[in-house]
Protein backbone atom coordinates (compact mmCIF):
# COMPACT_ATOMS: atom_id res chain seq x y z
CA UNK A 1 0.00 0.00 0.00
CA UNK A 2 1.08 3.62 -0.52
CA UNK A 3 2.67 5.69 2.22
CA UNK A 4 0.33 7.65 4.54
CA UNK A 5 -0.30 11.19 3.31
CA UNK A 6 -3.14 12.26 5.63
CA UNK A 7 -4.16 11.83 9.25
CA UNK A 8 -6.73 9.24 8.17
CA UNK A 9 -4.28 7.10 6.21
CA UNK A 10 -1.73 7.34 9.05
CA UNK A 11 -4.41 6.21 11.47
CA UNK A 12 -5.35 3.29 9.20
CA UNK A 13 -1.68 2.32 8.87
CA UNK A 14 -1.19 2.17 12.66
CA UNK A 15 -4.40 0.17 13.11
CA UNK A 16 -3.26 -2.39 10.56
CA UNK A 17 0.10 -2.73 12.30
CA UNK A 18 -1.79 -3.59 15.50
CA UNK A 19 -3.83 -6.31 13.80
CA UNK A 20 -6.94 -4.54 12.55
CA UNK A 21 -9.29 -5.71 11.01
CA UNK A 22 -8.33 -9.24 12.08
CA UNK A 23 -8.30 -8.05 15.71
CA UNK A 24 -10.74 -5.52 17.10
CA UNK A 25 -9.00 -2.52 18.70
CA UNK A 26 -10.56 -1.21 21.90
CA UNK A 27 -9.67 2.41 21.27
CA UNK A 28 -11.91 5.36 20.47
CA UNK A 29 -11.40 7.51 17.38
CA UNK A 30 -10.87 10.64 19.51
CA UNK A 31 -8.17 8.82 21.46
CA UNK A 32 -6.40 7.98 18.20
CA UNK A 33 -6.59 11.63 17.14
CA UNK A 34 -5.01 12.64 20.46
CA UNK A 35 -2.21 10.12 19.93
CA UNK A 36 -1.49 11.56 16.47
CA UNK A 37 -1.42 15.09 17.90
CA UNK A 38 1.04 14.00 20.61
CA UNK A 39 3.23 12.22 18.07
CA UNK A 40 3.32 15.24 15.73
CA UNK A 41 4.23 17.55 18.60
CA UNK A 42 7.06 15.23 19.64
CA UNK A 43 8.21 14.93 16.03
CA UNK A 44 8.30 18.71 15.55
CA UNK A 45 10.06 19.20 18.87
CA UNK A 46 12.95 16.75 18.47
CA UNK A 47 13.21 15.38 14.89
CA UNK A 48 15.54 17.29 12.55
CA UNK A 49 12.95 16.91 9.78
CA UNK A 50 10.22 18.39 11.99
CA UNK A 51 11.43 21.99 11.65
CA UNK A 52 13.27 24.08 9.09
CA UNK A 53 15.27 27.36 9.22
CA UNK A 54 13.61 30.36 7.66
CA UNK A 55 13.57 34.14 7.62
CA UNK A 56 10.45 35.91 8.86
CA UNK A 57 9.68 39.54 8.15
CA UNK A 58 7.22 41.65 10.12
CA UNK A 59 6.10 45.22 9.55
CA UNK A 60 5.76 47.34 12.68
CA UNK A 61 2.15 48.43 13.07
CA UNK A 62 0.95 51.60 14.74
CA UNK A 63 -1.96 52.00 17.11
CA UNK A 64 -5.27 52.85 15.46
CA UNK A 65 -8.30 54.91 16.41
CA UNK A 66 -11.51 54.79 14.39
CA UNK A 67 -13.60 57.95 14.23
CA UNK A 68 -17.10 58.57 12.93
CA UNK A 69 -16.37 61.50 10.59
CA UNK A 70 -13.80 62.35 7.94
CA UNK A 71 -11.89 64.83 10.10
CA UNK A 72 -8.27 65.47 9.11
CA UNK A 73 -5.63 65.74 11.83
CA UNK A 74 -2.12 66.87 10.95
CA UNK A 75 0.83 64.54 11.21
CA UNK A 76 2.73 64.62 14.53
CA UNK A 77 0.15 66.76 16.31
CA UNK A 78 -1.12 65.78 19.74
CA UNK A 79 -4.67 64.54 20.14
CA UNK A 80 -6.39 64.30 23.52
CA UNK A 81 -9.45 62.34 24.57
CA UNK A 82 -12.07 64.46 26.31
CA UNK A 83 -13.24 61.62 28.58
CA UNK A 84 -10.28 59.26 28.93
CA UNK A 85 -7.67 62.02 29.13
CA UNK A 86 -5.35 60.00 26.88
CA UNK A 87 -2.90 62.05 24.81
CA UNK A 88 -1.16 60.60 21.76
CA UNK A 89 0.81 61.66 18.70
CA UNK A 90 -0.79 61.37 15.27
CA UNK A 91 1.31 59.29 12.88
CA UNK A 92 -1.01 59.46 9.89
CA UNK A 93 -4.70 59.84 9.03
CA UNK A 94 -6.43 57.57 6.51
CA UNK A 95 -9.58 59.13 5.11
CA UNK A 96 -10.62 55.97 3.25
CA UNK A 97 -11.62 54.25 6.49
CA UNK A 98 -11.64 57.28 8.82
CA UNK A 99 -8.85 55.85 10.93
CA UNK A 100 -6.15 57.70 12.83
CA UNK A 101 -2.85 55.92 13.28
CA UNK A 102 -1.20 57.16 16.44
CA UNK A 103 1.72 56.40 18.76
CA UNK A 104 3.02 57.11 22.25
CA UNK A 105 -0.27 57.20 24.22
CA UNK A 106 0.11 58.93 27.59
CA UNK A 107 -2.06 59.78 30.58
CA UNK A 108 -1.66 62.08 33.56
CA UNK A 109 -0.65 60.14 36.66
CA UNK A 110 1.47 60.41 39.79
CA UNK A 111 3.36 63.42 41.10
CA UNK A 112 1.44 66.66 40.70
CA UNK A 113 -1.17 65.01 38.51
CA UNK A 114 -0.31 67.23 35.55
CA UNK A 115 2.55 65.22 34.07
CA UNK A 116 1.92 62.77 31.23
CA UNK A 117 3.39 59.29 31.42
CA UNK A 118 3.46 56.51 28.83
CA UNK A 119 0.49 54.18 29.25
CA UNK A 120 -0.90 51.48 26.95
CA UNK A 121 -3.40 49.98 29.38
CA UNK A 122 -5.61 53.09 29.28
CA UNK A 123 -6.83 53.81 25.74
CA UNK A 124 -9.19 56.20 24.04
CA UNK A 125 -12.77 55.44 24.99
CA UNK A 126 -15.65 54.53 22.74
CA UNK A 127 -17.82 57.44 21.70
CA UNK A 128 -15.60 60.13 23.23
CA UNK A 129 -14.53 63.42 21.63
CA UNK A 130 -10.90 63.90 20.67
CA UNK A 131 -9.28 67.25 19.97
CA UNK A 132 -6.16 68.11 17.97
CA UNK A 133 -3.72 70.44 19.72
CA UNK A 134 -2.36 72.00 16.50
CA UNK A 135 -5.26 71.87 14.04
CA UNK A 136 -7.97 72.40 16.64
CA UNK A 137 -10.03 69.75 14.84
CA UNK A 138 -12.45 67.58 16.82
CA UNK A 139 -13.93 64.17 16.12
CA UNK A 140 -15.90 61.44 17.86
CA UNK A 141 -14.53 57.93 18.22
CA UNK A 142 -16.51 54.87 17.18
CA UNK A 143 -19.14 53.54 19.55
CA UNK A 144 -17.43 50.13 19.74
CA UNK A 145 -13.82 48.91 19.51
CA UNK A 146 -12.53 52.36 18.66
CA UNK A 147 -8.89 52.02 19.75
CA UNK A 148 -6.36 49.28 19.13
CA UNK A 149 -2.75 49.28 20.36
CA UNK A 150 -0.14 48.39 17.73
CA UNK A 151 3.31 46.84 17.77
CA UNK A 152 5.11 50.16 18.20
CA UNK A 153 3.40 50.99 21.49
CA UNK A 154 3.27 47.39 22.73
CA UNK A 155 7.01 47.16 21.99
CA UNK A 156 6.63 43.62 20.77
CA UNK A 157 5.51 41.94 17.54
CA UNK A 158 3.12 39.03 17.31
CA UNK A 159 4.65 35.87 15.89
CA UNK A 160 2.81 33.05 14.12
CA UNK A 161 2.45 29.95 16.28
CA UNK A 162 4.25 27.89 13.64
CA UNK A 163 7.49 29.60 14.74
CA UNK A 164 9.02 27.60 17.58
CA UNK A 165 12.32 29.45 17.96
CA UNK A 166 14.08 32.65 16.92
CA UNK A 167 17.82 32.57 16.44
CA UNK A 168 18.52 36.24 15.76
CA UNK A 169 17.09 39.56 14.63
CA UNK A 170 18.88 41.26 11.77
CA UNK A 171 20.38 44.68 12.63
CA UNK A 172 18.07 47.62 12.02
CA UNK A 173 20.83 50.15 11.37
CA UNK A 174 23.65 50.60 8.85
CA UNK A 175 26.68 48.40 9.30
CA UNK A 176 29.90 50.42 9.32
CA UNK A 177 31.62 47.88 7.10
CA UNK A 178 28.84 47.51 4.53
CA UNK A 179 27.52 51.05 4.07
CA UNK A 180 27.48 52.37 0.50
CA UNK A 181 27.79 55.99 1.64
CA UNK A 182 30.69 57.74 -0.12
CA UNK A 183 32.18 58.71 3.23
CA UNK A 184 32.15 55.14 4.55
CA UNK A 185 35.34 53.17 5.06
CA UNK A 186 34.34 50.58 2.46
CA UNK A 187 33.66 53.18 -0.22
CA UNK A 188 36.97 54.95 0.37
CA UNK A 189 38.84 51.65 0.51
CA UNK A 190 37.42 50.57 -2.84
CA UNK A 191 38.10 54.02 -4.32
CA UNK A 192 41.72 54.29 -3.26
CA UNK A 193 43.19 50.87 -2.43
CA UNK A 194 41.18 48.08 -4.02
CA UNK A 195 42.77 48.30 -7.46
CA UNK A 196 46.30 48.15 -6.03
CA UNK A 197 45.68 44.59 -4.83
CA UNK A 198 46.85 41.70 -6.95
CA UNK A 199 50.42 41.51 -8.17
CA UNK A 200 51.55 44.39 -5.99
CA UNK A 201 49.45 43.70 -2.90
CA UNK A 202 47.67 40.80 -1.26
CA UNK A 203 44.35 40.51 0.56
CA UNK A 204 45.74 40.59 4.09
CA UNK A 205 45.27 44.31 4.62
CA UNK A 206 41.70 44.20 3.35
CA UNK A 207 40.80 41.19 5.53
CA UNK A 208 42.35 42.74 8.65
CA UNK A 209 40.52 46.00 7.96
CA UNK A 210 37.17 44.21 7.62
CA UNK A 211 37.76 42.28 10.85
CA UNK A 212 38.55 45.48 12.71
CA UNK A 213 35.47 47.22 11.33
CA UNK A 214 33.33 44.25 12.38
CA UNK A 215 34.83 44.41 15.88
CA UNK A 216 34.09 48.14 16.13
CA UNK A 217 30.54 47.62 14.90
CA UNK A 218 29.95 44.82 17.41
CA UNK A 219 31.41 46.95 20.22
CA UNK A 220 29.19 49.97 19.63
CA UNK A 221 26.07 48.30 18.22
CA UNK A 222 26.00 44.53 18.46
CA UNK A 223 22.97 42.51 17.47
CA UNK A 224 19.48 43.62 18.58
CA UNK A 225 18.52 42.15 21.95
CA UNK A 226 15.25 40.26 22.06
CA UNK A 227 13.13 37.92 24.17
CA UNK A 228 10.90 35.20 22.77
CA UNK A 229 8.82 32.36 24.17
CA UNK A 230 6.96 30.08 21.76
CA UNK A 231 3.92 29.78 24.06
CA UNK A 232 3.49 33.57 24.19
CA UNK A 233 3.85 34.06 20.41
CA UNK A 234 5.45 37.45 21.05
CA UNK A 235 8.87 38.81 20.16
CA UNK A 236 9.93 41.49 22.64
CA UNK A 237 12.61 43.80 21.24
CA UNK A 238 14.88 45.52 23.76
CA UNK A 239 15.77 48.40 21.48
CA UNK A 240 15.30 52.15 21.24
CA UNK A 241 11.78 52.29 19.80
CA UNK A 242 11.39 55.36 17.62
CA UNK A 243 15.10 55.60 16.80
CA UNK A 244 16.09 52.05 15.90
CA UNK A 245 12.71 51.22 14.41
CA UNK A 246 9.49 53.13 13.70
CA UNK A 247 5.97 52.55 12.47
CA UNK A 248 5.86 50.83 9.05
CA UNK A 249 9.48 49.74 9.32
CA UNK A 250 10.30 46.08 8.70
CA UNK A 251 12.22 43.74 10.95
CA UNK A 252 13.65 40.43 9.77
CA UNK A 253 14.20 37.43 12.04
CA UNK A 254 16.16 34.24 11.54
CA UNK A 255 13.83 31.59 12.92
CA UNK A 256 12.84 27.94 13.03
CA UNK A 257 9.36 26.94 11.88
CA UNK A 258 7.55 23.63 12.15
CA UNK A 259 6.94 21.55 9.05
CA UNK A 260 3.15 21.68 8.94
CA UNK A 261 1.72 18.34 7.74
CA UNK A 262 -1.39 20.14 6.51
CA UNK A 263 0.86 21.77 3.89
CA UNK A 264 3.58 19.15 3.52
CA UNK A 265 1.67 15.87 3.67
CA UNK A 266 4.84 13.80 3.21
CA UNK A 267 5.33 14.20 6.98
CA UNK A 268 2.68 11.53 7.62
CA UNK A 269 4.86 8.97 5.86
CA UNK A 270 7.93 9.59 8.02
CA UNK A 271 9.40 6.33 9.34
CA UNK A 272 9.78 7.57 12.91
CA UNK A 273 6.29 9.07 13.02
CA UNK A 274 4.64 5.86 11.81
CA UNK A 275 6.38 3.75 14.46
CA UNK A 276 5.68 6.29 17.21
CA UNK A 277 1.98 6.63 16.39
CA UNK A 278 1.59 2.84 16.31
CA UNK A 279 3.16 2.50 19.77
CA UNK A 280 1.01 5.30 21.17
CA UNK A 281 -2.11 3.55 19.83
CA UNK A 282 -0.94 0.34 21.46
CA UNK A 283 -0.36 2.08 24.79
CA UNK A 284 -3.83 3.65 24.73
CA UNK A 285 -5.35 0.29 23.82
CA UNK A 286 -3.65 -1.32 26.81
CA UNK A 287 -4.69 1.57 29.06
CA UNK A 288 -8.31 1.02 28.08
CA UNK A 289 -8.12 -2.72 28.86
CA UNK A 290 -6.30 -2.46 32.21
CA UNK A 291 -9.54 -2.11 34.18
CA UNK A 292 -10.69 -5.45 32.71
CA UNK A 293 -7.46 -7.23 33.66
CA UNK A 294 -8.04 -10.83 34.69
CA UNK A 295 -11.61 -10.90 33.37
CA UNK A 296 -12.60 -14.31 32.00
CA UNK A 297 -14.16 -14.37 28.55
CA UNK A 298 -16.12 -17.25 26.98
CA UNK A 299 -13.73 -20.02 25.95
CA UNK A 300 -11.38 -19.43 28.89
CA UNK A 301 -9.68 -16.37 27.37
CA UNK A 302 -8.31 -13.92 29.96
CA UNK A 303 -7.81 -10.23 29.18
CA UNK A 304 -4.31 -8.94 29.92
CA UNK A 305 -4.32 -5.20 29.23
CA UNK A 306 -1.38 -4.67 31.60
CA UNK A 307 0.96 -6.69 29.37
CA UNK A 308 -0.15 -4.74 26.30
CA UNK A 309 0.40 -1.46 28.16
CA UNK A 310 3.87 -2.46 29.43
CA UNK A 311 4.97 -3.68 25.99
CA UNK A 312 3.90 -0.39 24.44
CA UNK A 313 5.77 1.61 27.10
CA UNK A 314 8.93 -0.35 26.35
CA UNK A 315 8.55 0.34 22.63
CA UNK A 316 7.94 4.04 23.25
CA UNK A 317 11.04 4.36 25.45
CA UNK A 318 13.14 2.69 22.74
CA UNK A 319 11.71 4.92 19.99
CA UNK A 320 12.20 8.09 22.03
CA UNK A 321 15.79 7.11 22.78
CA UNK A 322 16.30 6.43 19.08
CA UNK A 323 15.18 9.95 18.11
CA UNK A 324 17.86 11.48 20.35
CA UNK A 325 20.56 9.21 18.95
CA UNK A 326 19.62 9.19 15.25
CA UNK A 327 17.17 11.94 14.38
CA UNK A 328 18.12 14.96 16.53
CA UNK A 329 20.60 17.57 15.38
CA UNK A 330 23.68 17.94 17.62
CA UNK A 331 23.81 20.84 20.05
CA UNK A 332 25.52 24.01 18.86
CA UNK A 333 28.74 24.99 20.55
CA UNK A 334 29.87 28.54 21.13
CA UNK A 335 33.59 29.22 21.21
CA UNK A 336 35.09 32.52 22.32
Amino acid sequence: MTQPTTRTTLKDYAKRKLGYPVVDLNIDDDQMEDCIDDALEYFQEYHFDGTYPTFVKKQISGSTLKITSNTVFTENEKITGGTSGVRATVHAYHSANTTIRFKNPMVKSGGDGNTYYANTSTTFGNGETITGATSGATATTNAASAASIGDFDNQYVSIDESIIGIKSVLPMYDDTSSSSNMFSVNYQYALNDLYTMGAMEDMRTYIFTQQKLAMIHNLFHGMPRFRFNRHMDRLYLDINWGNDVGIDDWIVMEAYAIVDPATFSDVYGDLFLKKYVTSLFKKQWGQNLIKFEGMQLPGGITLNGRQLYDDANTEIERIEEEIFLRYQLPDDFFVG
